[in-house]
């Protein structure tokens, strides 16, 4: 069931440097294409007698190679990489929609 949610995805790693201002560089170069199944999850939060969603999105790869602060891109979304989990036979990802 998982293999059919599959998507592909561009794998893109962040750019370290400073532009010719000084700046910190905010851009990304491809890395490599993966195959992710991509799911929301939400959670509710009680805080300061508020109460809100907080989404989140989990992600479940073969790739054991992705690292955090890396980007998942397609035609309609952009994820940031915040957790990989590589302890089973499939990598774990917590993605935050940028």
């Amino acid at each position: 069931m998982i293999r059919d949610r599959m998507k592909s995805y561009d794998a893109e790693t962040k750019v370290s440097g400073t532009d010719d201002y000084g700046q910190p560089l905010n851009s990304y170069e491809p890395y490599k294409t993966v195959e992710v199944s991509v799911t929301l999850l939400t959670k509710v939060i009680n805080e300061l007698d508020l109460r809100y969603l907080k989404s989140t999105h989990l992600g479940l790869t073969y790739d054991k190679t992705l690292k955090e602060g890396m980007r998942l891109s397609d035609i309609t979304n952009k994820y940031m990489v915040k957790i990989v989990n590589n302890d089973g036979r499939m990598s774990q990802l917590t993605l935050e929609l940028t």
